[in-house]
């Protein structure tokens, strides 16, 4: 067996760090979807307070989404590759999350239409089913977090997704240096933390649910992304001390959320810091993770869950409704650990069955489609560095 680079291992450590998010949202969903009140909030046994801090799976997905996306576009600000170009971006973008995406929407009104009756099931009105279609679902309290409830933070992505280009062309135009490109995501960060002060006092679902409430999350994936451009692999010296401090930053937010529950503070410091510490903690375990050698990332290279990371969209977008399927059918185990296994088994397959046939087709195609257009630029490029070399002849 060979052994593998060390860009395999930080690849594989990043699906890795995928999986164990998708892994940390499943485990939440089955413990909350197998209670008889279905509420996050109802928390009783210690065990309730533990599991219930699997939901911080979603921090470490908008925190890895930050630091995937913006890396081209970073490299490109600090001069270092081509500017992405904005079709070739968005098509390719549209060709990882729009096809498994609608085929999950339609699954889940197959699923769970005739379960309303089911707990846990929340089913939006008819006449507002297409704000589903264009991601608009969490600007409208009867349509967010009903039907697919993780769906919610699809919503959010897509919006990361269209303002990044934007976010582009700011750092385009300001001075190459590390400083002054981490002018983009502390902006983003402060805007973030802003717009939560705001909302602090309004217990608007809405607008907690939307990208500006979660912006912080991106920008810290961001800033690594800026950290690591170009620079070296870094080794165990700087890999386990970084690592060190990520765990705990990650264990003390879900610490500090769980006592702010038990204790039912009505602090506002809980509605507008949210989830800051965990997420600058999960920066830190994406930079080890992409940045080092290899060294403190044995866990996320492990082939079963970089496997699971492969799918894990998948497994994001089916889970709930086939737990909800199953509870309505009278097959689902109300007791977290048997539940897990349950929706591990349903949706396993289910997700394995999307990337094969589903996403991996559409991301190969696009890939295709945006070769295609690149062919004709360059080869007009080259006819006028031929042209440009005659006339110097």
């Amino acid at each position: 067996m060979s052994v593998p680079t060390s860009t395999t291992d930080r690849s594989g450590a990043i699906d890795g760090a995928r999986g164990l998010a998708a892994l940390s949202v499943l485990l939440f969903h089955a413990w909350l979807y197998t209670r008889a009140d279905v509420s996050a909030s109802s928390r009783v046994t210690t065990l309730d307070y533990v599991v219930h801090e699997g939901r911080l799976g979603l921090v470490l997905f908008f925190v890895l989404s930050g630091f995937l996306l913006w890396r081209p576009f970073v490299a490109a600000a600090r001069g270092r590759r081509p500017r992405p170009g904005t079709r070739e971006y968005l098509v390719r973008r549209g060709a990882r999350v729009l096809p498994a995406y609608y085929l999950a929407l339609a699954g889940s009104l197959a699923l769970l239409w005739g379960a309303r009756e089911t707990p846990g099931v929340r089913l939006p009105p008819a006449e507002l089913l297409p704000h589903f279609l264009v991601f608009a679902q969490n600007f409208n309290p009867a349509t967010v977090m009903k039907l697919d409830p993780p769906m919610w933070t699809l919503a959010v992505e897509v919006s990361f997704y269209l303002l990044l280009p934007l976010v582009a062309l700011l750092a385009l135009r300001l001075p190459r240096a590390r400083a002054a490109q981490l002018l983009v995501p502390a902006a983003l960060l402060a805007f973030g933390v802003m717009w939560n002060v705001d909302i602090a006092g309004t217990g608007s679902i809405v607008s907690s649910k939307l990208l500006p409430a979660m912006l912080p999350y991106f920008a810290l994936g961001m800033a690594v992304a800026l950290a690591l451009d170009g620079r070296r692999p870094f080794g165990p010296r700087v890999a386990y001390p970084l690592l060190a401090l990520g765990l705990a930053l990650v264990a003390g937010d879900a610490w500090w959320q769980a006592h702010g529950a038990a204790v039912r503070s009505h602090s506002y410091a809980f509605r507008i810091w949210r989830d800051l510490p965990g997420a600058a903690g999960f920066a830190l375990v994406v930079a080890v993770a992409a940045g080092s050698s290899g060294a403190g990332t044995a866990l996320l290279r492990l082939r079963p869950l970089v496997w699971f990371g492969t799918i894990s969209y998948g497994v994001y977008l089916w889970h709930v409704p086939l737990l909800l399927f199953a509870r309505h059918l009278g097959l689902l185990p109300l007791h977290t650990l048997p539940a897990t296994l349950v929706a591990l088994a349903l949706s396993v397959p289910v997700a394995a069955a999307s990337w094969r046939w589903v996403e991996q087709p559409a991301i190969e195609r696009a890939r295709w489609f945006t070769r295609r257009w690149r062919e004709p630029l360059g080869r007009a490029a080259a006819r006028g560095e031929r042209g440009v070399a005659r006339s110097r002849a």
